[in-house]
């Protein structure tokens, strides 16, 4: 079965918003992040606890209750740390993306008993995946995307609804999909 569509900047940041809650490299980005991040929001709890907290006449409860401050701050405000990741990774990557003139792509998708072959065409650049149906790791799926993970951070990305891409393809890619995968699906809502 062959299939032809654009793959459009959005495509792409669709698969690396997958790719940002499932996987290991994000979580460790993540981690590291919220780390780093606890920092200042400590200072800052420290600070405003510092300024704003009465001074008892020990210094070392002072201290104590600043810092106690300080900790809880930066606590309280971890989960909103974690929920901000996400949006900023995606805006730092369109930020970048967006600089460089190679959207939309031209792919046409080739599903055999095999492999998976995607032919992507910008201008002059011609790039051609072949991936054994054995190499895929998993399938991620979204209301809008199926990505076929061939490497942790490497996936093809097929669009479910897309112009040039009918429902009645729609339907043959699932299809052979299912016959060919016996990794499970993995369905987000993100």
């Amino acid at each position: 079965m062959v299939t032809t569509y654009k793959l459009t900047l959005d495509d792409f940041l669709a698969f690396q918003n997958d790719m940002i809650h499932h996987s290991n490299q994000y979580k460790r980005a993540r981690s590291v992040w919220l780390k780093y991040m606890s920092l200042p929001l400590f200072a800052l709890g420290y600070a405003a606890a510092f300024f704003i907290v009465p001074r008892p006449e020990s210094t070392i409860a002072f201290l104590l209750i600043t810092v106690g401050i300080g900790l809880l701050f930066a606590l309280l405000l971890r989960p909103l740390l974690k929920d901000l990741h996400a949006p900023l990774a995606l805006w730092q990557t369109r930020r970048v993306l967006n600089k460089q003139d190679t959207w939309p792509k031209d792919v046409t998708l080739q599903l055999s008993d095999t492999h998976v072959e995607m032919q992507a065409v910008r201008g002059n650049v011609h790039r051609t995946t072949q991936v054994p149906w054995t190499s895929i790791l998993k399938v991620n799926e979204n209301e809008t995307h199926r990505f076929l993970y061939y490497e942790e951070d490497e996936a093809l990305i097929i669009p479910k609804v897309k112009d040039g891409v009918t429902e009645v393809e729609q339907s043959e890619i699932e299809r052979i999909l299912d016959k060919h995968m016996n990794t499970e699906k993995h369905t987000s809502s993100r």
